[in-house]
């Protein structure tokens, strides 16, 4: 009797112990629920955030931002005010964390004459879960051969918590034109592109980078591309479109090339130098026909080509 009546006993210890621990994680849980914790959007785990800036002028400003959100099941009961700062370290983390010692590869901090923050602040007002800043960005004239970032952190906040691995973010500048746009993994649009090189026929992809508002660049012929300053200066040209969608050729840096005109013995009708909208009745194309001649080591070659690009007008912003 003694000894059934000790584990009576004891299974009521153990009911009792796993009630209270039940009721612990119940309050636990509920506390995790509330929690207010709040964080600066980003994409990565560099904290990096890239908004597409269209190129046009130089006097030409587009608006960026940058947001925080607030966490929890419930809203917030009192505002946020996040002061934001520019905070140089958190691009040096990002440098070195990506590229160690292989700084002709390091993003740039883009300077200061080149965006404007008329305030440096991001309020999540009460009952609200997310706020931002608004960023004014100058973006005409930067190369679209570097990466351009903002780094900016938050320094003081007057309610609630900050995420400490969310608490500065890397605002990223991405060029935009109508004919070429920058992604977060590519700063170029990949282009089909086939024609004809001294008469032999050819065919691939060309990535096409945005210059200006009216500008792109490409590797002349069929020469590939590297990001290398040396070839990308000496085998780029420049394609410009007028407002009649008539196309201008020159060099980029240093390349010799020359754009082949009606009259010349290698002209060629099917690639009368223009921009296009093409449309099959199924698929719509932005279309580029070209024909230049350009100098690479010391021999001159004839290039006609057609560059397209399927798009969609329903969903493309521009």
């Amino acid at each position: 009797m003694r000894n059934l009546r000790n584990l009576n006993i004891l299974i009521i210890v153990v009911l009792l112990a796993g009630l209270f621990s039940c009721n612990s994680r119940d309050e636990l849980f509920e506390r995790e629920q509330y929690k207010k914790v709040f964080a600066l959007l980003s994409e990565d785990g560099y904290n990096v955030f890239a908004e597409e800036h269209k190129l046009a002028d130089a006097e030409t400003e587009t608006t960026g931002w940058v947001a925080a959100s607030c966490g929890g099941s419930l809203a917030t009961e009192e505002a946020i005010s996040i002061k934001m700062v520019v905070d140089e370290k958190v691009l040096d983390r990002y440098n070195k964390g990506n590229y160690d010692v292989d700084e002709d590869k390091y993003a740039h901090f883009l300077s200061g004459d080149r965006y404007d923050i008329d305030n440096p602040t991001i309020i999540i007002p009460a009952g609200e879960r997310t706020g931002r800043m608004k960023i004014r960005i100058r973006a005409n004239g930067l190369s679209p051969d570097s990466v351009y970032l903002i780094p900016l952190r938050a320094d003081t906040y007057t309610a609630y918590e900050l995420n400490p691995v969310k608490n500065n973010v890397l605002y990223r500048v991405l060029l935009k034109n109508y004919y070429a746009t920058q992604t977060m993994t590519s700063t170029a649009t990949t282009y089909n592109f086939r024609g004809k090189r001294d008469g032999v026929n050819t065919m691939g992809n060309k990535q096409v980078f945005p210059v200006s508002g009216n500008k792109v660049r490409i590797m002349a012929g069929d020469i590939s591309f590297e990001s290398k300053v040396s070839t990308i200066n000496d085998f780029s040209i420049v394609i410009e479109v007028d407002n009649d969608n008539k196309v201008s050729i020159t060099s980029w840096k240093n390349i010799d090339v020359t754009q082949i005109l009606a009259g010349d013995p290698d002209y060629d009708p099917q690639y009368p130098n223009i921009f296009r909208i093409d449309d099959d009745g199924y698929k719509t194309y932005k279309t580029f026909l070209l024909q230049y001649k350009y100098v690479q080591n010391g021999t001159t070659h004839v290039m006609q080509e057609e560059l397209k690009l399927e798009f969609n007008k329903k969903t493309e912003n521009y």
